[in-house]
Order: structure tokens, then sequence, then C-alpha cells
């Protein structure tokens, strides 16, 4: 008889959720002049290509984004 081994997995890790706000704002900062996007991205807790992801969809829709008054997210 062969016993197997099982790996139990307790945490449970959720994909986060973003409102739209947020995701203006942040891409609105990943858009100011100097702005770094990847240092906005990590700022946020955010993969920089999910940054990315969404500056194509906002400026695809014409989107216009609020302004974040010099503020780095």
């Amino acid at each position: 008889m062969t016993i197997s081994r099982a790996e139990v997995i307790t945490t449970v890790e959720r994909r986060r959720r973003w409102s739209q706000d947020e995701k203006e704002r942040l891409v609105a900062a990943s858009l100011e002049p100097g702005a770094n996007v990847s240092e906005v991205a990590r700022v946020a807790g955010l993969h920089v290509s999910q940054l990315f992801r969404w500056r194509k969809e906002l400026c695809r829709h014409g989107e216009a984004y609020p302004s974040i008054e010099g503020r780095l997210v």
C-alpha cells in the first residue's frame, strides 16, 4: 500500500477590487509629467502591467483624468 501526500491550502487570497475612481486616480498619476509608471504602481501595491492595461482601457474610452494636485498616489 502506498501513502500519498496531500497539500492543504489554508489561506484565501482574493483579487483586489479597484473602484473606477481609484483606477482613474492611479492612471492620472501615471500620466503626470515626469511620473514613473513603475513607481506609481509599486506605491499603490499594483503590478505595473495592470496599470498599463487600465491606461490603455481608459484612453480608448476617452475618459477624462482628474487632477491629483501634485500628489503621487
